[in-house]
C-alpha cells in the first residue's frame, strides 16, 4: 500500500475578523478617517465655491475610489493598499551597490 504525502497550502486565509464583507477592522477604521476628511474637504469646497452639484460628486467619487482601494480581493484576500505597501517594502529592501566600472583589459 502507497502513502503519498501531500503538501497543502492553504489560500485565502482571513487574518482578522472581518466587519463588512471584504473589509477587516483597518479597513473600516481606515475607510471612517476618509470620511471625516471627504467631509472637511467637500464643506471648504463648499463654502469656497457654493457649487453644490460639484461637491457631491467629488464627495462620492472620493468615497468609492477609497472603497474600491480598500477592498480586499476573495480570490488573494489582498486589497490594493495591501499591494503597494509589498512593493514599497520590496523595494526599500532591496540592495543597491555602486557599480564602478574597471577595465578588465590591463
Amino acid at each position: 500500500m502507497e502513502y503519498h504525502e501531500e503538501l497543502y497550502i492553504p489560500m485565502g486565509i482571513k487574518a482578522n475578523r472581518q466587519v463588512v464583507e471584504g473589509m477587516e477592522v483597518r479597513e473600516v477604521f481606515l475607510m471612517g478617517v476618509m470620511v471625516c476628511i471627504t467631509v472637511i474637504l467637500c464643506a471648504l469646497y463648499y463654502v469656497t465655491f457654493a457649487d453644490p452639484i460639484g461637491t457631491f460628486f467629488g464627495g462620492l467619487a472620493t468615497l468609492l475610489s477609497t472603497y474600491l482601494v480598500l477592498k480586499k480581493n476573495d480570490k488573494d484576500n489582498q486589497s490594493f493598499l495591501d499591494m503597494i505597501q509589498h512593493i514599497v517594502s520590496y523595494y526599500r529592501g532591496r540592495k543597491h551597490y555602486a557599480y564602478i566600472h574597471l577595465n578588465e583589459w590591463e
